[in-house]
Order: structure tokens, then C-alpha cells, then sequence
């Protein structure tokens, strides 16, 4: 048995494993970064929607208002029975 092989080949063996557990830490803080940006994405999406939201009930209401208004006025009074 050779020992000075099989002790580079586990030299080789610790590089090769270093390189890929850094490797994956990068992957994993860029997968990190990406979801912070997705979240503060989803969060001014959110804030938007709400706005709009608040925008369509605000029209809605006047808008119903005014179709009550002209309801009542394009009908004029209604005769009594």
C-alpha cells in the first residue's frame, strides 16, 4: 500500500470538498440576496395594490352617488297611486 498516494488523494479529495462548500455558500448568500429583493418587491407591490384599492373604492362611491343623482333627475318625481 502506498501511503504518500493515499494521503494526496485525500489532500485532493479536502481541496476538491473546500471548493465545493465555498461554492455553495455563494450560491446560498445570493439565494439570500434574492429573496431580500423579492420581499422588498412583493412588499411595494403590496403597498401599490393597496393604494389602488383605496383609489377604486373612493371611485366607486362617487360614482354611485352620481348615478343615484342623475337617476333622480332624468326620472323627475314619481306620480303618487
Amino acid at each position: 500500500m502506498n501511503f504518500e498516494h493515499e494521503i494526496r488523494q485525500l489532500q485532493d479529495t479536502a481541496i476538491v470538498m473546500a471548493e465545493i462548500q465555498r461554492r455553495q455558500a455563494e450560491v446560498q448568500k445570493l439565494q439570500a440576496e434574492y429573496v431580500v429583493s423579492m420581499q422588498e418587491s412583493l412588499r411595494v407591490h403590496q403597498q401599490r395594490m393597496d393604494h389602488v384599492d383605496m383609489r377604486l373604492s373612493e371611485i366607486t362611491d362617487k360614482l354611485d352617488g352620481l348615478i343615484g343623482f342623475m337617476g333622480g333627475y332624468f326620472r323627475g318625481p314619481q306620480p303618487s297611486l
